[in-house]
């Protein structure tokens, strides 16, 4: 005798291993037996560029240095340097936030400005320095 709970198990199990984001996690008499998977953004042609300050940052023990700044960006011609250590996005001290956290406070909409205040070896006092946002090119 076939059970109709049995049925639909299978089916559902076959759904899933067609979308490799789904998983099951067995029969149970919870209706809801599978974990429903979150979206993840796919990167595709059409979507918007990123824009930031354009400079690519590292963090190493919680201190946050810029790495690299793109040419023709606006940390470029704001004057931010490489080894410039970030502590401050407008005005919000960094410290203990990750790469992520920091990266994400200084993307923005194109043209909108953020504070970027830093350390910069050989300077005594910290720098607060404007910088314009602007779409990242990558070549």
């Amino acid at each position: 005798m076939v059970r109709v709970e049995n049925v639909v198990l299978v089916a559902v199990v076959a759904l899933a291993l067609g979308a490799p984001a789904s998983r099951a996690i067995g029969p149970s008499r919870d209706p809801d037996y599978f974990v429903r998977p979150q979206p993840t953004p796919v990167a595709t042609p059409f979507a918007p560029p990123i824009s930031g300050i354009g400079a690519a940052i590292s963090e190493d023990s919680g201190v946050c240095r810029i790495v690299h700044v793109l040419p023709d960006s606006g940390a470029k011609a704001a004057g931010i340097l490489p080894n410039d250590e970030i502590i401050r996005v407008d005005g919000t001290s960094v410290a203990g936030f990750t790469i992520d956290d920091i990266a994400s406070l200084l993307r923005g909409s194109p043209g909108t400005r953020v504070l970027v205040t830093v350390k910069r070896p050989g300077v005594e006092k910290p720098l607060d320095i404007w910088v314009v946002r602007a779409p990242i090119k990558v070549r």
